[in-house]
């Protein structure tokens, strides 16, 4: 895999591709379940952003959301917060959160 989540949920690694996707937002998702609200996920690890990085931040995103745990992602990258904002994601992926 050439991304990879800590246990701390920092993600670190050059460009999330499909093919690393589903073990990755897995990985997340064990973290969700089993942290402490509020969840803080560290994206200053992450080199490059793409759709596949937006898509595993939803999924992150709605499965906090069931565990009803409030999750802020911090330390995106201009370029994320770009697709971000182009996807109309907005008001669910960039919450005024310490670090943005």
């Amino acid at each position: 895999m050439s991304v990879v989540v800590t246990p701390e949920f920092a993600v670190i690694g050059r460009e999330l591709d499909i093919n690393d996707a589903e073990a990755l937002k897995n990985a997340g998702h064990e973290l969700i379940t089993n942290g402490q609200a509020p969840l803080r996920v560290d994206l200053d690890g992450l080199e490059t952003a793409n759709s596949v990085s937006v898509a595993v931040l939803v999924a992150w995103y709605r499965a906090a959301a069931r565990e009803e745990k409030r999750i802020d992602f911090v330390n995106l990258s201009p370029e994320l917060q770009e697709i971000i904002e182009f996807s109309g994601l907005s008001r669910l992926l960039l919450q005024a959160a310490p670090g943005l």
